[in-house]
């Protein structure tokens, strides 16, 4: 019975760690929508791909940690 509690507290943990992730992502999207316009007006080449991308980046720099 010890085995199942700990399945689903890691399920809950695991769960907790995606919405986490969810919400970041979906925090980015929206600084994009939103910083999109005036970066676009700068530089009209720029596709909403490559400036979501740029703002991922800024948001979760890679990890220096080995």
């Amino acid at each position: 019975m010890k085995v199942k509690r700990r399945e689903a507290t890691g399920l809950r943990v695991s769960d907790c760690a995606r919405e986490y992730e969810v919400r970041r992502e979906i925090d980015s999207f929206l600084r994009a929508i939103n910083s999109y316009p005036d970066r676009f007006a700068r530089e009209p080449c720029l596709s909403f791909e490559q400036h979501l991308s740029s703002i991922v980046t800024r948001a979760d720099p890679p990890s220096t940690e080995e």
